[in-house]
């Protein structure tokens, strides 16, 4: 909560400006992924329990990149919302944001990015803020370099403060040797998840925490891929979905921890939750037995239009609420 407080006091509502900035000059309504990037292509295999999940090296690229106090997953988002602001499906971005303004390029990853880096020592405070946030998206591009979702434009790898390339969100770079596989806005005939532009340009990027981002994009996957349609009293058709402990696990590589993002998301009006009348709300069964019984599973069903609210307004009552009755509740009206 505090640090969130500090967010909406400093970054939060500089890079959300410079969010619409970029999409109002002609960004599209939903961002594309490629579905490689949250789900793998290939079943891993059944994990023991709970709490022995798939090996991070096994996971998809979006579940690798959870991390409690982690830029990668953010900025990787950013900068494929930035891609698809600047150029249309199966066209490549071949001139990235430097992470510094400069007097030729005054779009940058610094002023889309938000953080807390604060003053780290003695000298000028404000020099020393933007050189920590500047070392902590350097750092987040290190990492998307190492697993293949970015190259140096020098091609010396470690060099992203002098410009990067994106290459495609499979990951499948990492392995291609000099043959690196250039990143083009996913076209029509490709399998992708579709996240609302409100995402970006109303905070929510920066907002969620990365447990939270990739529990959602899991459940972008699973509603558009995989639904439940139900027939509503006034005849019309909603969209539910659910996933089953070994799905979650071998395909998506989450665990129970960010299953249980459901509670967060739910009080901030992202999803509903209908829970099975055998389950606790954390989604653990009575008894606490295991069971991957279709049954038995939460369905859910995502309010994409509430990612048109601004997400810091929305999110600080709920954690207010949370910090003093240790429940999530949405706000009361």
């Amino acid at each position: 909560m505090d640090q969130l407080a500090d967010l909406s006091k400093g970054d939060l509502p500089g890079a959300v400006e410079k969010a619409r900035e970029l999409h109002e000059r002609g960004g599209p309504e939903v961002v594309r992924i490629r579905r490689s990037f949250v789900r793998l292509e290939k079943f891993a295999g059944l994990v023991e329990d709970e709490r022995k999940p798939l090996p991070r090296s096994e996971r998809p690229l979006s579940a690798q990149m959870i991390s409690p106090r982690g830029l990668t997953l953010k900025l990787y988002l950013l900068v494929l919302f930035a891609a698809q602001c600047e150029t249309t499906a199966g066209k490549e971005w071949p001139t990235p944001y430097p992470i510094e303004p400069t007097a030729e390029q005054t779009d940058s990853w610094r002023g889309l990015v938000a953080t807390t880096a604060r003053y780290a020592g003695p000298g000028v405070q404000a020099a020393s803020v933007r050189t920590n946030k500047v070392r902590q998206i350097a750092e987040a591009m290190k990492t998307l370099e190492k697993m293949g979702l970015l190259a140096s434009a020098t091609g010396v790898k470690g060099q992203v403060r002098k410009g990067v390339l994106l290459l495609c969100e499979n990951g499948k770079s990492k392995n291609a040797g000099a043959a690196n596989i250039p990143y083009t806005v996913p076209a029509d005939n490709e399998p992708f998840v579709e996240i609302p532009v409100g995402f970006f340009t109303n905070g929510w990027v920066h907002v969620l925490t990365t447990s939270e981002i990739a529990a959602l994009l899991m459940w972008f996957d699973v509603i558009k891929f995989d639904p439940s349609p139900r027939v509503i009293e006034d005849g019309s058709t909603i969209k539910e979905g659910y996933v089953r402990s070994d799905v979650r696990h071998g395909f998506y590589g989450l665990g129970r921890d960010a299953y249980e993002t459901h509670q967060p998301l739910e009080a901030f009006g992202l999803l509903d939750v209908l829970r099975h009348s055998k389950r606790h709300n954390d989604g653990k069964w009575q008894n606490f037995k295991d069971d991957n019984s279709d049954m038995a599973a939460h369905r859910v069903i995502l309010q994409t239009a509430a990612f048109g609210r601004e997400a810091g307004p929305t999110v600080l009552p709920v954690l207010h609420r949370r910090h003093i009755t240790g429940e999530w509740r949405r706000p009361l009206q």
